[in-house]
């Protein structure tokens, strides 16, 4: 038995080496020059993925066949050849099946150029991908190779621009245009690129976008150019920015409240309202609009107009009231009492119980000498306030001076003791103390 494994041993290991010969592949090789022309001989390194060298020869035709192993990742060549710059490319084996392989030689200008174009394609590919990210520094390689290369600087301020990076796109744009003109298909993006830079060319991109059919897209922009304008405190502009935006498109309705906003602190009542309205067509519950739309009524002192549209408003914002209760408070310390009182008259519509909005207009009606209506508000306000401390003891000192004027000596009395034993101190206390002894 032990002769018999011994004679086998040998039939074994020719059966290995046949089996390793069958994984051997022949590969065909001709290199050419940039031209296409046959340039030999040339020196190759086959280097394996395992790391195995082989090194090897073409002839002067630039031709060789030599058999390499069968791998699964692919093979690395260097090329070398005098008056050419080192190349290095890749092949793949297959088991079973011979290969061809066509190398080209370049100069060292034309390597470059090549090389730029390589990682231009790699870029386009990580593109397609989805990775953008990935993608730019291979685009950056590409024009640091070869800054010739227009479609890269062009990729470069698109990729940049995509992820909102408008200030680092418009040098590559730039570079992007010594050498070619702007497609249609990039007008949009170097519209926001110019105009986040303040570029004068935004008015011309404009304009091609215009042509393009693309004024919906860049709406948004010319807003953008509008808010610029009222920074830079040309509202006449602003408002022509604003119109532009709202014409490209017209549900941009903030478009319609800016114009709205500069009119009415104009107080060009007219066209404010009239962009205000707009705006509340198109966004129902725009409540700085609705606001603006209540005082430009209020301020013109059409009375029924401004309680309709504080009713609107308080219905969409609670804190109307309140913001109307504090613009009449400062209008009131400031005896501006002609807008305090519409102000008033408006939250006593919407609330009939507003005690400071009836001790106002007392005050007010009592300063315009309506006694009646004075001594209405002011006694509402009594009623409605028992617990006011502050101005409990104006309304007392107004009621009693009106009783006075009326000679209502009753009531005159009543309301100026109250007054006096509330505020014994107050600068109106003498003038209460001389009517009662009159009285």
């Amino acid at each position: 038995m032990q002769k018999l494994a011994l004679r086998l041993l040998p039939l074994a290991l020719l059966l290995l080496a046949s089996s390793a010969a069958a994984q051997r592949s022949e590969l065909n090789v001709q290199v050419l020059d940039m031209n296409g022309a046959e340039v030999g001989p040339v020196n190759l390194t086959f280097t394996s993925p395992e790391g195995e060298v082989v090194e090897a020869a073409t002839r002067k035709n630039g031709k060789l066949k030599i058999r390499l192993k069968v791998t699964e990742e692919p093979w690395k060549v260097t090329l070398r050849m005098e008056g050419y710059p080192d190349q290095e490319e890749e092949f793949q084996l297959s088991e079973g099946r011979d290969a061809s392989f066509i190398a080209r030689l370049y100069d060292e200008a034309t390597l470059i150029k090549q090389q730029a174009i390589d990682n231009f394609n790699d870029g386009i590919r990580a593109i397609q991908a989805g990775d953008a990210a990935s993608a730019l520094p291979l685009f950056r390689k590409a024009v640091e190779l070869d800054p010739t290369l227009a479609a890269a600087h062009r990729t470069i301020a698109a990729i940049l621009h995509g992820m909102g990076k408008l200030a680092e796109a418009l040098a590559p744009l730039d570079k992007y245009l010594e050498f070619e003109e702007l497609p249609p298909e990039f007008v949009l993006m170097a519209f926001d690129i110019f105009l986040a830079a303040g570029d004068p060319r935004v008015e011309d991109v404009k304009q091609q976008a215009l042509e393009a059919g693309k004024g919906t897209e860049i709406a948004t922009g010319v807003f953008s150019q509008g808010v610029q304008a009222v920074r830079a405190g040309d509202e006449e502009r602003a408002v022509e920015l604003f119109t532009e935006a709202a014409s490209l498109n017209p549900k941009l309705y903030q478009a319609y409240r800016n114009i709205g906003t500069i009119h009415f602190n104009n107080q060009n009542w007219e066209p404010a309202l009239e962009a205000l309205e707009k705006t509340l067509e198109l966004d129902p519950r725009n409540t700085e609009a609705m606001r603006m739309r209540f005082f430009s009524f209020a301020l013109q002192g059409q009375l029924e107009a401004s309680i309709e549209a504080g009713k609107a408003w308080i219905a969409v914002n609670p804190t109307a009231g309140a913001q109307v209760q504090h613009q009449s408070d400062q209008l009131f310390e400031q005896e501006v009492y002609g807008n305090a009182k519409l102000y008033d008259q408006s939250l006593i519509a919407w609330d009939d119980n507003h005690p400071r909005a009836h001790f106002r207009l007392g005050v007010i009606y009592r300063r315009s000498a309506d006694s009646a209506l004075a001594k209405q508000h002011l006694t509402k306000y009594l009623e409605t306030a028992p617990a006011d401390e502050e101005g409990r003891p104006r309304a007392h000192y107004e009621l009693g001076m009106l009783a006075v004027n009326t000679r209502d000596t009753a009531a005159a009395r009543e309301h100026l003791n109250k007054f006096l034993e509330m505020a014994p101190n107050d600068e109106n206390a003498d003038v209460a103390r001389a009517a009662l002894e009159q009285l």
